[in-house]
């Protein structure tokens, strides 16, 4: 049975001995190997090499970077004539296939590593095509024998840009400055929006909208207290969201604003929640963060993750809009 193998290197050393290991995922089972490589060469900084070296948390790979070799679990037919096309034309897919088996075997290690001095292997990260270089894909027998005379070479998936683009606009610049100069920490429901972000790119995906979740709920309570310091929150989320459409109704009559109707009156729970942007919010995020977490829906799609994501922003976004009106 002739099948793809994908071969690539990561910027990490994984310590695991140099065999292949079944990978159960989706109805398809993987082989994954990782053999371990020296380390990229540095201009400047550590650099250590062997078998029997480990650096704690190395995610940066000074002392090694780990090649994985994954079998995929799909025949290909070579008695076709146009075998190698069809091997050409499936090279995304190879590719994607490759990276989600070896994503579960990082995931499956993170969870159970520990190093030498006892440490848990928390560093261990999802890889993601531009944290890869050298890329090979050659189809291989039951014996691992390459075949065909044929192989596919990628140097590297990394995006890059030219000229403007790697130059930040004065804005930026100018808000970066402000920002160091201030002091100020930066609000904990913008560094929960950026992790849900990177969860849609890295994955897991099934915490994207946890994360895009609890930064809405961080940013409703931060709004809420801006308004009125003496407001008792309650632990029902719906009951706050009920809570700040009167405050913020009142504040912006008394601005010269129409009041703002996000429930009907009288309002009877989610289901009476009628304005546009909360209620994607509510549908794409709150809901999946729901299934997540008290369901256990462990298959959530990056499709799902994203609109989860985008829901709590334009949330955010809305509510924000209402609140410069009345001048914060």
């Amino acid at each position: 049975m002739i099948k793809p193998r994908v071969e690539f290197i990561a910027p990490f050393r994984v310590y695991l001995p140099e065999e292949f290991f079944e990978v159960q995922l989706e109805s398809k089972a993987f082989l994954v190997k990782s053999t371990p490589l020296t380390p990229a060469i540095l201009g400047e900084g550590l650099e250590v090499h062997g078998k029997d070296i480990e650096i704690s948390h190395d995610i940066f790979g000074y002392a090694g970077r780990t090649k994985f070799s994954v079998v995929i679990d799909q025949e290909i037919d070579i008695s076709c004539t146009n075998w190698k096309n069809t091997f050409c034309d499936n090279e995304d897919l190879y590719i994607q296939m490759s990276l989600s088996s070896v994503n579960r075997f990082l995931e499956v290690y993170r969870d159970q590593d520990k190093n030498g001095l006892g440490e848990k292997s928390f560093h261990i990260i999802p890889l993601v095509k531009s944290d890869l270089y050298s890329f090979l894909l050659v189809a291989i027998d039951e014996q691992f024998n390459e075949v065909g005379d044929f192989a596919i070479t990628r140097p590297t998936f990394h995006r890059m840009g030219f000229g403007t683009p790697v130059q930040r606009k004065p804005e930026i610049i100018n808000n970066i400055q402000m920002l160091l100069k201030s002091g100020d920490s930066i609000p904990i429901y913008r560094d929960l929006l950026h992790s849900a972000l990177n969860y849609t790119w890295r994955g897991p995906y099934r915490l994207a909208p946890v994360e895009a979740n609890t930064a809405f709920e961080s940013f409703l309570s931060e709004i809420i207290y801006l308004l009125d310091q003496n407001f008792k929150k309650s632990r029902y989320l719906c009951k706050n969201l009920i809570s700040l459409q009167g405050i913020l109704s009142t504040k912006l009559i008394n601005s010269g604003y129409s009041s703002i109707v996000w429930f009907t009156n009288p309002p009877k729970g989610w289901e009476a929640l009628h304005e546009q942007e909360l209620k994607t919010w509510h549908d794409d995020c709150y809901l999946l963060r729901n299934k997540v977490i008290h369901e256990g829906y462990n298959r959530v799609t990056r499709e799902e993750a994203l609109k989860a994501y985008e829901g709590a922003i334009a949330a955010i976004n809305y509510v924000q809009a209402e609140i410069r009106k009345i001048g914060l």
